[in-house]
Parts: C-alpha cells; sequence; structure tokens
C-alpha cells in the first residue's frame, strides 16, 4: 500500500512539471483564414475557449479594421484571439510587444476620439517583449508610417447606398431616407389611410360581431377570425392616426446625418407595430386556413369531428407562426418608421429584414392558400351538383359552398398585390436612395388599399336577411320585456241573506212555483225493495 502511494506521488509530480502538449485544431475564423498558419488551440489570450467567442471579439473590431488605422491590426487581433498552435509547444504564439505597441500608437487615437476605451484582453504588457526560446510570439512585418495627428472621419468605413458609418460598435446602420416624398405626398397618404383603416373598422368588428350571433351569409368559423384580425389591423392604424407621425423612429440631429434608430423604445411604435404586423400576418394564415376548411367541408365532406379537430389544428398554426415572425422581429430590433405615413413596420430602412421577415412570408401563404384553392376547386367540379345538403351530413348546401370558395378566391387578388408592391420596394431601395430614381406613390398606395381591402369587404359577408333576423333576436332579448296579461277566473259573489228572509222567499218561491203550474201531476217515487213497489 505505501509502494501505490509513493509512485502515485512520483506520477503527480512529474505531471506538474513537465508541460502538458496542446492539442489544435483548424482556425474556422474566415477574418483569420489567410495569415500564414492555418492551426490555433483554445483557450486564446483574450479569455475565449470557443473559436465562435473569438469570431464574435473579433467581429466588434470590424469598423476599425476597414477604417484601417493599422495595417498590421488584422494580424494582431488574429495573434490575440485565433493565436498560432503547435503540439510541440504547451503555450499558444500570440503576438510580441512591439507588434501591440505599433497597433496601439495608431488605432488608440481612433478610439479615444469616440471614447472608447483601449480593451484590457489587449494591453501590451501582457505579451512577450520579444521572440526567443523562452518565448515565442510573431512580430510581424514592419508597417507604413501613417499620420496619427489626422482628424479621424467615420466616412472612410465602407458602407452600402442605404447605409451610414456609425461608431465603433455599430459599424454601418441604416440611415433615414426622408426625402423620397414630397409633403403633399406625406399628407394625401395619410388622409388615405385613415380612411380606408375607418371603413375597414367599421366593416370587420360589424362582420365579426354578426357572425359571432349566427348571422351571415355563410356559417365558417376562420371568417370570424379573419374579421376579427382586420378590425384590430385597422385599430393599429386608426392609434397612428392619433397619436401622429412615429417620428422617434429617426434621429435627424446625428452628426453622422440622418441616421436610423430602433422604435421600440416609443411604446407607441411598437404597439402599432405589434398590431399591424403581427395581425395583418395572422389574416394572412387565416385565408390559408379558411381555404383548408373549404376544402375540408365542401370538397371531402368531412364529418362534424374532422371539423372540430380541423379547427384546433388551424387556430394553433394560425396564431403561432404569425407569432414566432413577430418574436424575431423583436429580437432583430429592426422596427422602425415609414417615411411616407410615419408608421411603425419592420423593414423600412432594411432590405434584408424586409425580404426574410416580409416578403418570404407573403410569398409562402400565398403558394400554400392558391394550393388549396387549386384542389378544392377540382374536388368541388367532380361532386355532382346538389341543391342542397342531406339532413345527416355536415356539407354545407351548394349555395353557401360556392360563396365560401368565392370568398377564398377573392381573397387572393389583395395578397397577390400587396405581395408585388413589397417586391417592387425590395427591389427598388437602393436606387432610391442614391436618388437614382423616384418611388412611384401609387404603389406604396395600393399596398396599403389591398392590405386593408378584404376588412372592408366584410360587409358582404353578413348582407342578408338572416343577419336581420339574428340582430332582431339580440336586440329582443337586450331590450324591455313586456309582461303578458294575467287570465283570472271569475268567481260568484257570495252574499250575507238573513235567514228570516231567506225563509219568506222560499215560501213566495214555493207559491209562485204551484200557482205557474196548477195543472202539473205530483211526482211520484217508486222505491224498490227486493220484489215490492212503494209508492
Amino acid at each position: 500500500m505505501f509502494l501505490y502511494a509513493f509512485i502515485l506521488c512520483v506520477l503527480v509530480k512529474q505531471a506538474m512539471f513537465e508541460p502538458l502538449l496542446r492539442s489544435c485544431e483548424p482556425i474556422r475564423v474566415e477574418l483569420c483564414k489567410d495569415l500564414g498558419y492555418n492551426m490555433t488551440g483554445m483557450p486564446n489570450l483574450g479569455g475565449n475557449d470557443l473559436q465562435q467567442e473569438a469570431d464574435y471579439n473579433i467581429k466588434s473590431f470590424s469598423p476599425l479594421i476597414q477604417y484601417g488605422c493599422s495595417p498590421q491590426l488584422k494580424l494582431f487581433l488574429c495573434s490575440v484571439y485565433v493565436p498560432m498552435c503547435t503540439e510541440k509547444v504547451a503555450n499558444p504564439i500570440g503576438p510580441c510587444r512591439n507588434l501591440c505597441e505599433s497597433v496601439w500608437s495608431r488605432c488608440f487615437p481612433v478610439l479615444s476620439e469616440f471614447g472608447f476605451p483601449w480593451p484590457d484582453a489587449l494591453n501590451c504588457s501582457r505579451f512577450p517583449a520579444e521572440n526567443n526560446q523562452n518565448h515565442m510570439c510573431m512580430e510581424g512585418p514592419k508597417d507604413k508610417i501613417v499620420d496619427i495627428s489626422a482628424p479621424v472621419n467615420p466616412a472612410y468605413l465602407d458602407c452600402g447606398p442605404d447605409q451610414v458609418p456609425g461608431d465603433l460598435t455599430t459599424g454601418c446602420i441604416p440611415r433615414c431616407a426622408s426625402d423620397l416624398f414630397d409633403e403633399s405626398e406625406k399628407r394625401f397618404a395619410e388622409v388615405w389611410v385613415t380612411v380606408w383603416a375607418l371603413i375597414c373598422f367599421t366593416s370587420s368588428f360589424g362582420a365579426a360581431l354578426t357572425m359571432t350571433i349566427g348571422g351571415g351569409r355563410v356559417k365558417a368559423k376562420p371568417l370570424v377570425s379573419l374579421a376579427l384580425c382586420y378590425c384590430l389591423v385597422s385599430l393599429g392604424w386608426a392609434l397612428r392616426m392619433f397619436s401622429g407621425r412615429m417620428s422617434n423612429g429617426c434621429k435627424g440631429n446625428s452628426p453622422m446625418g440622418d441616421v436610423s434608430h430602433d422604435g421600440l423604445s416609443n411604446v407607441n411604435c411598437a404597439f402599432v407595430f405589434l398590431l399591424i404586423y403581427y395581425f395583418g400576418m395572422a389574416a394572412n394564415a387565416w385565408w390559408v386556413c379558411l381555404c383548408a376548411w373549404w376544402l375540408a367541408r365542401v370538397g371531402l365532406n368531412w364529418s362534424p369531428e374532422k371539423m372540430r379537430s380541423l379547427g384546433s389544428v388551424l387556430h394553433v398554426c394560425a396564431w403561432g407562426f404569425p407569432a414566432a415572425l413577430t418574436v424575431s422581429s423583436l429580437v432583430r430590433r429592426d422596427v422602425d418608421s415609414d417615411d411616407l405615413t410615419g408608421t411603425c413596420y419592420i423593414g423600412n430602412r432594411n432590405n434584408t429584414t424586409l425580404l426574410t421577415l416580409v416578403l418570404i412570408p407573403y410569398i409562402l401563404y400565398f403558394t400554400y392558400g392558391v394550393c388549396l384553392l387549386i384542389l378544392g376547386t377540382i374536388y368541388v367540379i367532380r361532386k355532382p351538383r346538389v341543391l342542397a345538403a342531406a339532413p345527416l351530413t355536415s356539407s354545407a348546401p351548394r349555395k353557401e359552398g360556392d360563396f365560401l370558395g368565392a370568398i377564398c378566391a377573392l381573397y387572393a387578388i389583395p395578397t397577390f398585390c400587396v405581395m408585388i408592391c413589397i417586391y417592387y420596394e425590395y427591389n427598388n431601395r437602393d436606387k432610391w436612395i442614391t436618388k437614382e430614381r423616384k418611388p412611384a406613390l401609387w404603389a406604396f398606395l395600393l399596398k396599403y388599399l389591398m392590405s386593408l381591402f378584404v376588412g372592408v369587404s366584410s360587409i358582404f359577408w353578413i348582407w342578408s336577411s338572416k343577419a336581420i333576423t339574428a340582430w332582431k333576436a339580440v336586440l329582443r332579448r337586450l331590450g324591455p320585456r313586456k309582461q303578458l296579461p294575467l287570465k283570472v277566473q271569475t268567481m260568484p259573489v257570495l252574499r250575507y241573506v238573513p235567514t228570516h228572509q231567506l225563509s219568506s222567499n222560499m215560501s213566495t218561491s214555493s207559491r209562485h212555483s204551484t200557482r205557474s203550474n196548477p195543472h202539473r201531476k205530483p211526482r211520484i217515487h217508486h222505491l224498490r225493495n227486493g220484489g215490492e213497489t212503494v209508492i
């Protein structure tokens, strides 16, 4: 036992004093793949354990690299966060102190101009003074002399046409194109959107209430949710009308020009965005669900049990997918105000956000809806024409089924128009910002109208005698109730008569009776007792 303990102590002591060999891995950071070495090891000299963390730290210096304060900045950052690794050396091979001091002397004035300190992970005292057999480090080539007394101009950053240089932490940020439209065009667009929003709110709210109480030309549960979505979308536009233009999405007094800022800091802006974006996407999802409902009910003649199960699935899909898109929008924090109407939405400055979170969802909804429409049309055409539904089935009458299919088909037209207008904006925004072309006002007005058109047309869903009957029944229940007259059975009136009057009246009546019938024969009562007759 003592021998085993002695051997264990010797092994521990040997492991403590002998250097361990490092395990190297290929460099996966794109910025550091062309520096003359291709293997690195973690943890690095900046305290990161993964290359993903090192890549994130290096990307935070991208504006400084684009500015070009030092030609050796890229090598210096990579040698710190992605150091050279070899299995024959235990320690990572990072930068030498003279390389750090050369980069610091030229890039620190740029950082201090923006009010940023030099990072502690890049402190030059942490690196070896020279490259020798005791401490290996990378010296780097001698850089050219750069005039550090020149004023700092962040405009040297290579940004796109729809972006402006920001500070060293944000890099290039979207600009506010506040001069795309004239003031007269903005006023007309505000009036245009306000009028259609009020009409849409009135129609969709009335349609939702009427179909809830059992009215309408056709009974379909997705129609109620669809009308409710457009009611809330128009409510968002109405809130924008009462709160004014959402100008907090841009900050015009920035020294670098009109710069786009996140509009979620404004409560009204965030609330308007949630109403318009979430319920607008939910309306598109409910259109797809309405097409599926029409296919199952009219084309496939599903039973009531299957229709109830389908309704539960449709609710999860129609509210879940737009919620996921809304969460993605909030995570990106790219909510800003539209220049034409001043309404908070997403993708007004960033083409990537407009493509991924607005245009692509519209294309997917339109594609799924049209496929369901085509499939339902094929099933309906192949079915024999029956004027009324069978009493024991759940299939709708032919007239109601045709009307529901017409609603599904007509919805595809405004969805297609909105999709084309969004693509027009996505394809030409760079030309608008560079003043090569002026945006067409009619495209934006058409997009606003078509995004509310289904809610405006919902008044035709309830234009029938059934709606009038349903509202009459509701008003009759809510109105004052009239009490019906009670039927009381009349009883004879009993009067008290004295005894002497009663006896005199009886004698008088007996005399009158004998006198009035003098020839009347006396009555003979026959009593039978056994075989005898008693008179």
